[in-house]
């Protein structure tokens, strides 16, 4: 099937190309198993979050806007408000008012529990562009984190953006090294994943080609 030259050159190619690449095969492996082992509901947190209530009053009024972007009607701890997006951002409008609304702490962690299954004590950290957070994309709103080390964070509507459990922070760092983006996490097109994806898949061909003609010389 294959000369003994062939032979040895594809064994040499099977043998180096899983030097250079084996490392980031096993993390491959490694970091798969880590990704499997939670149902992903786990791990987003999906568990801990409550369903809203639906009932909500009817707004008495609504100032005049310009440059909207997107708007809903919606609420914060029972009370009716409008949601702004425009060229400024996210804010919201008092619906009974027409004031603008800025979150406090003492909200933000009032919407975290009324959000949430989490009890017990919280310690609420602002979130801005000069301090973000490292596992939330948004610059603006509020961590509230719990003694488990559960985080919920609070965007600058009054909405749980996001809830990070320290499965979470264990499985987004496994997603890092599994996609090859180890700062960013995010992008799984760019060419240092795809020649180690291409050197792995020559590892493998050559290794199944040296096993058929193990088996065919049988």
């Amino acid at each position: 099937m294959l000369s003994p030259r062939a032979t040895r050159t594809v064994r040499w190619l099977h043998l180096w190309g899983g030097v250079i690449v084996g490392i980031q095969i096993i993390l491959w492996v490694a970091s798969g198993l880590v990704m499997v082992a939670r149902p992903m509901d786990t791990v987003r947190g999906t568990d801990l979050r409550k369903t809203a209530p639906t009932s909500l009053a009817m707004p008495a009024r609504l100032p005049a806007l310009a440059g909207v972007e997107k708007l809903e009607l919606g609420q914060l701890l029972g009370r009716p408000v409008w949601k702004l997006t425009d060229g400024q951002g996210k804010r919201l409008i008092d619906a009974a008012t027409g004031q603008p609304i800025a979150i406090t702490a003492r909200e933000a962690e009032a919407v975290a529990r009324a959000g949430t299954m989490m009890t017990g004590p919280a310690v609420v950290t602002p979130v801005t562009p000069a301090q973000p957070a490292s596992d939330w994309r948004e610059t603006t709103g509020f961590r509230v984190e719990f003694d488990d080390d559960t985080r919920v964070y609070i965007n600058s509507q009054g909405e749980i953006g996001a809830v990070r459990t320290p499965w979470w922070r264990f499985y987004d760092l496994f997603w890092g090294l599994h996609i090859m983006d180890w700062s960013e996490r995010e992008n799984t097109h760019h060419p240092l994943i795809i020649i180690a994806t291409l050197l792995s898949l020559g590892v493998v061909l050559t290794g199944a080609l040296l096993t058929v003609r193990h088996f065919w010389r049988r």
